[in-house]
């Protein structure tokens, strides 16, 4: 009897691993979407940046995180549309080329303290003498990989705290007009790749504003996610308040461009490792998304019984991209050779779980130690470990067919997309490759400040 039901244990077990194996590795995959040789004819240069977003209004303009990868996209579009007040708030100085434009300011912040961003955003502009009243809120710490409690404090303390700070500094400024910058990922399903098919929609998403708010056991893991999802309650709540106007964006599924975490790290690292390369995602490109950020403003004044205190989910003009067909449009427009290895789905699976645990049990062992020593507890993850730590389950979050639904921010913002997918890929790589952006890519772990 015991034998029995040791072979029925191995063959539930087998079955278990089959299923999961299946899931992880994603749909079969289709054709490319495009040949080469419709890839060599692609072009971005009758995109003109400026065509789908309103005129110049000439307000004062406060960047909040305006140094950022998003941010600088947003201050460039400002100044490409004639824009001559304008404030960055970030803890680094922007690049050259913006902080030498003389319609750009910068005021180093620190969003964590309540002192910082009252005293950079009360501020008057010499040449209006009056503080700006148009805010983007675009600071943020993304730490995707994590999802541990120890580490929540890093994610609660700039994503929340700081946007705590600013909207208490700028209900301080009157008919002050407040937007945030949120995620996608605010709204989407967790994977729960573990169900093996009890709950198989979550291994394909599509998401729009219309979509019933998740519960905490539905929304997505990452401390990054769940910081982002309680800002966005601070926002909402904020609307109305002393005057002010309030409105979120909600880019999605990945922001892409020059110095992006998705192309500009496949080009800048020696070796790719490829797993869930099967699912398919709608991505938006940079200068997509920080039009999305004008119109939302230009909205909130224009018809406010639509927008105030709202979120708009907003993403690129193409369908989804697999990530196989994204990286295969990468190393088709790169001049140099890129080193592809692909990694079994459920390999990287364990082995994300096997990080994790030895990130908490070195956490809890070194915690009396520390707490003895240094009356502090130790860093959420050894410093030796580097970009290592991404390979966490949360990371894994990606592994799903996500389509996001942007009907709403077209039909109320205006909103139109103007970049596919193979025109962003072909400017990031034209971008990188001319090293006329030498900030990094996205993957490259930051230290905490």
């Amino acid at each position: 009897m015991p034998s029995f039901f040791s072979y029925l244990l191995i063959l539930l077990s087998s079955l278990y691993i089959w299923s999961l194996n299946k899931r992880l590795k994603g749909p079969a995959l289709k054709a490319p979407l495009l040949t080469p040789e419709q890839l060599d004819k692609v072009s971005y240069d009758e995109i003109d940046l400026t065509k789908t977003v309103p005129p110049a209004t000439q307000k004062g303009y406060a960047v909040v995180g305006g140094s950022g990868f998003l941010g600088t996209y947003l201050v460039r579009l400002l100044l490409s549309r004639g824009e001559t007040n304008i404030r960055v708030l970030d803890l680094r100085p922007p690049p050259p080329e913006i902080i030498s434009n003389r319609s750009v300011s910068y005021v180093r912040t620190d969003i964590t303290s309540a002192v910082s961003v009252r005293n950079a955003l009360l501020q008057p502009f010499e040449s209006t003498g009056s503080p700006p009243s148009v805010i983007y809120h675009m600071a943020v710490i993304i730490r995707f990989w994590e999802r541990n409690s120890f580490s929540w404090p890093i994610s609660y303390g700039i994503n929340v705290v700081g946007t705590k700070n600013i909207i208490a500094a700028a209900k301080q400024i009157s008919g002050a007009t407040l937007i945030y910058t949120s995620t996608a990922d605010a709204v989407l399903h967790s994977a729960k790749s573990c169900h093996v098919g009890l709950d198989a929609s979550s291994s394909s998403i599509v998401v729009n504003d219309n979509a019933i708010p998740l519960s905490s056991w539905g929304c997505r893991e990452s401390n990054y996610a769940r910081s982002k999802i309680i800002s966005e309650r601070l926002i909402v709540e904020a609307n109305g308040q002393k005057g002010l106007k309030t409105g979120i964006i909600r880019p999605g599924y990945t922001i892409t461009g020059p110095n992006d975490r998705l192309c500009t790290s496949t080009l800048m690292m020696p070796r790719v490792p490829i797993f869930g390369k099967r699912f398919k995602h709608t991505n938006i490109c940079a200068w997509d998304a920080v039009s999305a950020h004008l119109l939302l403003e230009d909205a909130l004044c224009r018809i406010p019984e639509e927008t105030v205190g709202q979120a708009f989910l907003v993403t690129g003009k193409s369908p989804a991209w697999s990530m196989r067909d994204t990286r295969e449009a990468i190393r088709h427009y790169s001049t140099k050779p890129l080193i592809f290895d692909d990694v079994p789905e459920l390999a990287i699976f364990f082995l994300a779980h096997i990080v994790e645990f030895f990130i908490y049990l070195r956490y809890y062992i070194l915690l009396p130690i520390y707490l003895l020593l240094t009356s502090r507890p130790p860093p959420p993850e050894p410093r030796w470990m580097g970009e290592s730590v991404y390979l966490q389950p949360a990371t894994l979050e990606f592994m799903a067919d996500i389509t996001i639904d942007d009907s709403r921010a077209r039909r109320v913002l205006g909103y139109q997309a103007q970049w596919t997918t193979e025109q962003w890929i072909k400017y990031t790589v034209d971008e990188i490759q001319s090293d006329r952006n030498r900030g990094g890519h996205g993957l490259q772990l930051k230290p905490i400040e």
